[in-house]
């Protein structure tokens, strides 16, 4: 029984493996939610040595890439490099922050 259970498993695993590479698919890999005191860290960081940072968000809009300022309290914006895209949220906006 036990074997027939791994086995249809397989089978089950090969088939989606193909369907994907056949219709050129890539599984959406979501990270996970960092904890609160990870984002304040990584915040407090990029702030005081203004590190560039990549910002993944909870909505699932696109990752907004910059520089971080505070504006009030616990409202940010992340501004691009070249100054053309910027954007306000608030910590609990935030799903995972990364230095570039």
């Amino acid at each position: 029984m036990q074997n027939k259970q791994s086995y249809l498993s397989e089978i089950s695993k090969s088939v989606k493996d193909n369907y994907y590479r056949f219709f050129e698919i890539t599984p959406h890999t979501q990270l996970k939610q960092m904890p609160t005191f990870q984002l304040n860290f990584f915040i407090d960081q990029a702030l005081s040595r203004n590190f560039q940072v990549t910002i993944q968000f909870n909505d699932q809009t696109p990752a907004a890439t910059g520089i971080l300022n505070r504006i009030s309290g616990d409202r940010y914006l992340v501004t691009s490099s070249d100054g053309s895209m910027n954007r306000l949220f608030s910590l609990g906006e935030i799903q995972s922050i990364k230095r570039n």
